[in-house]
């Protein structure tokens, strides 16, 4: 026993010492983590990303949304509060009213953007499957994109979706409901610029 004790003891001293020389000669390679940014549509397409900022103290969001086209454009946004029980149905509602947002404005194919994972997972999924207070608002979110041309919708990171995030804050200090068309507020200047994007826009508001 004592001999097949130190075979074992032989054994591991000579496999990590394999282990901390292969460690040494492997050459270290540094790999960058390259934030997601924001990236235009397609050619005819209308991108709009929504956000909620929700108050649960409060019971109430604050809901942005801002579309933009597909040369990166500011075309227009919003800014309202509404009455939300949990973050994800704000998130949900944020989805509706960025949908009617775009219809009153003529849109015909659009993507959507959502930094709620939950949110879109419930999209993508048959509406049943989800959660059942969230069931009225995914349903009309079903038939306010069934009367779009072409509507795609999907996650993203924050970091993409700063726009919409910006205007769901900005929305919670607003007593009423404010929309931009063409020519964005002053302080989502700058969020725009920094997404590389052409602003302020040439078009007048």
């Amino acid at each position: 026993m004592a001999v097949i004790c130190e075979s074992h003891a032989a054994c591991r001293s000579y496999l990590n010492a394999q282990a901390s020389k292969n460690a040494t000669c492997r050459p270290l390679v540094l790999v960058a983590q390259t934030p997601q940014c924001w990236s235009p549509p397609a050619n005819g397409v209308v991108k709009f990303n929504v956000d909620a900022s929700w108050k649960p103290e409060l019971h109430k969001a604050g809901i942005g949304v801002v579309l933009r086209d597909s040369s990166g454009a500011f075309a227009a946004g919003l800014a309202d509060s509404v009455e939300a029980e949990c973050t994800i149905e704000a998130e949900t509602l944020a989805i509706l009213e960025g949908c009617n947002f775009a219809i009153q404005k003529g849109h015909t194919r659009v993507v959507i953007e959502s930094d709620s994972k939950e949110a879109i997972s419930c999209l993508n999924r048959s509406i049943p499957r989800g959660r059942w207070q969230l069931y009225p608002i995914l349903h009309s979110i079903r038939n306010s994109c069934s009367t779009f041309q072409d509507c795609n919708w999907s996650w993203v990171p924050r970091t993409a979706n700063l726009a919409a995030y910006h205007l769901a804050k900005l929305a919670m200090s607003r007593m009423s409901l404010s929309i931009w068309v063409n020519r964005p507020p002053s302080s989502l200047i700058g969020i725009l610029d920094k997404d590389g994007l052409p602003c302020p826009p040439i078009h007048s508001a």
